[in-house]
C-alpha cells in the first residue's frame, strides 16, 4: 500500500518546468496530486471487510456500492487532459506487455545503459530514472547514454509519468521499483499504439479500476499488501461513504482538482490517521 511518495519524485515535480508539467497533465490530469495526499491505511483495511469478491461490490447490509469508470476518471481529470483520454475512458482496453531492456532503452531514448543490464531483475528502480531524467544537468553527466539532448528533453515528462504510475498508481514492484509493464502503458498513453494505418489512444481508468478490484480480492483472500491505487480508492470511499459537508455550502470535493480538495476536506473534518478500524467503523 502506498503511504508516502518517494522523495525524488516530489523533488522532480517541484522543480519541473511549466511546459513539462503541462505535458504531464495533458496525459494524466491531476494524478501528480497523489503525492500530496495523506494516506489512511486503516480505512482501506476496514473497507476490505465489506468487499464481496463474488459480486465485485462493497456490501453494507442491503446496500451495494462499487467504484465505476466515470467516478475514477472524475477523481483526476483536468481541463488540460487530451479529449481522447478524458471522454473515452472505456472505448479501448489496453493489455500491458513487458518489454525487454533493449526495447525499453529505445522507447526512452537511451542508446546505452549499462546500469540497466546489471539489474538483478526486470523491475527498474525509480532512483535510476531520476538520475537520468529528473536532474536538470543529467544530460551533461550522462550524455553518452542518450540519443541526443533534444530527445532527452522530450523524454523527461514521459520518464516522470513512468515513475509516478509505477510507484503510486500501479505499485507492483517492491522498494519503489517499477514493473516493466508500466513503461509500455505510459508510452501508449503518451504516443498511442499503431494498428496498421490507425493509431489508438488509451485511458488509464480501466487499468486503474481493474488493479483496484484485483487488490481488493487479494486482500480479502489474506494478502497484506494492497497492490493497487489505494489513494484513488480512498478518495472514492470518502466521497461516497463519509457524511459530507453542510449542504448549503459549495461541495469542496467538487473543486477542479478533486484529489487536492479531498485532502483539505479530510483535514477539515479532523479524521484520525492513526485511529485504527475503531475510528472508521462508526463513520461508514
Amino acid at each position: 500500500m502506498v503511504t508516502i511518495p518517494h522523495p525524488y519524485l516530489q523533488v522532480w515535480w517541484k522543480f519541473m518546468n511549466a511546459e513539462d508539467k503541462k505535458k504531464v497533465k495533458k496525459h494524466i490530469g491531476h494524478l501528480p496530486s497523489l503525492m500530496d495526499m495523506v494516506a489512511y491505511p486503516d480505512l482501506i483495511g476496514t473497507m476490505v471487510k465489506f468487499w464481496d469478491s463474488d459480486n465485485m461490490v462493497f456490501q453494507f447490509g442491503e446496500v451495494e456500492l462499487t467504484p465505476t469508470i466515470d467516478e475514477v476518471l472524475a477523481s483526476y481529470e483536468s481541463v488540460g487532459m487530451c479529449n481522447k483520454r478524458k471522454h473515452q475512458p472505456d472505448t479501448d482496453l489496453l493489455f500491458p506487455k513487458i518489454w525487454g531492456f533493449d526495447e525499453t532503452k529505445e522507447k526512452i531514448s537511451l542508446v546505452k545503459a549499462e546500469w540497466m543490464d546489471r539489474l538483478p531483475g526486470t523491475n527498474i528502480p525509480l532512483r535510476k530514472l531520476y538520475y537520468q531524467f529528473g536532474r536538470a544537468r543529467a544530460y551533461e553527466k550522462f550524455k553518452e547514454e542518450f540519443v541526443s539532448e533534444e530527445k532527452w528533453k522530450e523524454t523527461r515528462p514521459l520518464a516522470f509519468v513512468i515513475c509516478l504510475l509505477g510507484t503510486m498508481v500501479f505499485p507492483q514492484g517492491p522498494n519503489y521499483t517499477i514493473h516493466p509493464s508500466v513503461i509500455m502503458v505510459t508510452h501508449a498513453i503518451f504516443n498511442g499504439i499503431g494498428y496498421g494505418s490507425a493509431r489508438k489512444y488509451y485511458n488509464l481508468v480501466p487499468m486503474i479500476l481493474t488493479d483496484i478490484y484485483r487488490a481488493l480480492d487479494r486482500c480479502k483472500s489474506g494478502t497484506h499488501f494492497f497492490q493497487g491505487c489505494n489513494l484513488i480508492l480512498q478518495w472514492w470511499m470518502i466521497r461516497n461513504l463519509v457524511k459530507v459537508h453542510n449542504p448549503t455550502e459549495p461541495d469542496p470535493l467538487e473543486r477542479p482538482n478533486r484529489l487536492e480538495s479531498h485532502d483539505w476536506w479530510v483535514q477539515r473534518n479532523h479524521f484520525n490517521k492513526t485511529g485504527g478500524q475503531e475510528f472508521w467503523y462508526p463513520r461508514l
